[in-house]
């Protein structure tokens, strides 16, 4: 749920690209993982929280927010990539 300068900078390796003002529009390339464990991210977790409600709404059956978001990620040292 980042914006482009933001995942340029560093996502998850494998990570879809889709800012949360363009998910509405854009949930039709999502279906394939409707039924699939689904993990969304942004910067800190807030804007990654919308979304998953959005998701949820859209029929998605298991949604998770990243709390702490890409920050707690990397504080994690969990592997991210500019990719």
């Amino acid at each position: 749920m980042r914006e482009d300068k933001e995942y340029a900078a560093g996502h998850i390796p494998k990570a879809k690209h889709i800012p949360l003002g363009q998910l509405a529009g854009r949930l039709q390339e999502l279906h394939k993982f409707k039924s699939k464990p689904i993990l969304v991210t942004c910067r800190s977790g807030q804007r990654s929280a919308r979304a998953c409600g959005m998701l949820k709404k859209a029929g998605f059956e298991t949604v998770y927010n990243q709390a702490g978001g890409i920050i707690a990620w990397e504080r994690a040292n969990l592997p991210v990539t500019q990719k």
